[in-house]
């Protein structure tokens, strides 16, 4: 089958260093034919990465070229329904990064695309891809650690001021609920829904340490699944000293921990059972994804609605914090 030829709209981090790399190692399915960035130099400087292919600093462009069969969305989030919108009504098969959209709204309008459209379009959720995630699937599935009833995942980092994610002021200054709570808090959820089921009630807590990136850094989610799991998501971006981003599953037989691309199991009777995956985190597999939708007619894995989902969630669990209600539990 011949390769599809894409487009980039918007050449930021994630277009230069996530999603260019994956492209590069499929390069019998992809031909990169024009990129596209509002900033000339960034637009000229991608350009050059892919050949010199023809570059533009307006996306409408790219959508008006018979040249183009797919795109490749990389904006500033509050910018993916227009653009998404935009990309669609020119036949064009897309795929977003996430969050889905800048507010519950026009994600939810989202979901309606595919029923007015006839093209491919997908969300690019890599967790949903991550062979490390989709092992632990297949390990619960199978109930090697028994029925799991509880997890806990850890997502602690310094995102300071001069961190290049922390940098890109349409984070910093968001239009959209929850800064990077709810930009990284996309990809937890996605996996939480993957391997447990949707969540049904919770309640969480959030505050501002460090109000240079932006309006909430640290986040507290107490939640059960429909699974009847129980967890603890716990997210904050102004840590001090201390990196870490692990999973522990507990299960009526063993628990399960997943620390980067290493997965393992612990049942108290052997030496733990460890996996070691080698991946780029899921994102080659997620334009393999999208290239068999539209060459083959697959259905997307991370469907629109799928994203829509992942991004009400944390939306959802961010209203909840801070509404306790008081407990009086040291009074006699």
């Amino acid at each position: 089958m011949k390769p599809v030829k894409l487009a980039i709209i918007g050449t930021g981090i994630a277009a230069k260093e996530l999603h260019l790399p994956a492209l590069m190692k499929l390069k019998d399915k992809y031909e990169i034919v024009a990129v596209c960035n509002h900033t000339e130099q960034k637009a000229r400087e991608f350009s050059r990465l892919v050949n010199n292919v023809p570059f533009t600093l307006n996306y409408r462009d790219i959508l008006s070229s018979s040249a183009v069969e797919a795109v490749d969305i990389a904006l500033p989030i509050h910018l993916n329904f227009r653009v998404v919108k935009d990309a669609l009504e020119a036949g064009k098969h897309v795929i977003v990064e996430k969050p889905i959209a800048g507010n519950l709204f026009d994600a939810e309008l989202m979901t309606t695309f595919p029923d007015r459209y006839d093209s491919v379009m997908m969300v690019a959720e890599n967790f949903r891809y991550n062979p490390v995630f989709i092992r632990a699937r297949q390990i619960i599935a199978s109930g090697e650690i028994g029925k799991p009833y509880a997890m806990f995942w850890n997502n602690f980092l310094e995102m300071s001021t001069g961190n290049k994610y922390a940098g890109t002021l349409w984070r910093i200054e968001h239009q959209y609920p929850g800064g990077f709570i709810t930009d990284g808090g996309v990809h937890i959820i996605a996996a939480i829904r993957m391997l447990f089921g949707e969540i049904v009630y919770g309640i969480g807590q959030s505050r501002s340490v460090n109000p240079a990136i932006g309006k909430v850094d640290s986040f507290t989610f107490q939640f059960k699944t429909d699974r009847d799991v129980t967890g603890i998501y716990n997210s904050y971006y102004s840590v001090k000293g201390h990196n870490e981003n692990r999973l522990t599953v507990l299960g009526t037989i063993a628990t399960m921990i997943i620390e980067g691309t290493k997965l393992s199991l612990y049942n108290g009777r052997s030496e733990p059972k460890v996996e070691i995956f080698d991946t780029d985190g899921g994102y080659t597999e997620e334009f393999e994804d999208f290239y068999n939708a539209i060459r083959k007619g697959n259905s997307p894995v991370s469907s629109f609605q799928e994203g829509y989902l992942d991004f009400k969630t944390i939306v959802t669990a961010l209203k909840s914090a801070n509404k306790w209600d008081g407990l009086d539990l040291f009074r006699a």
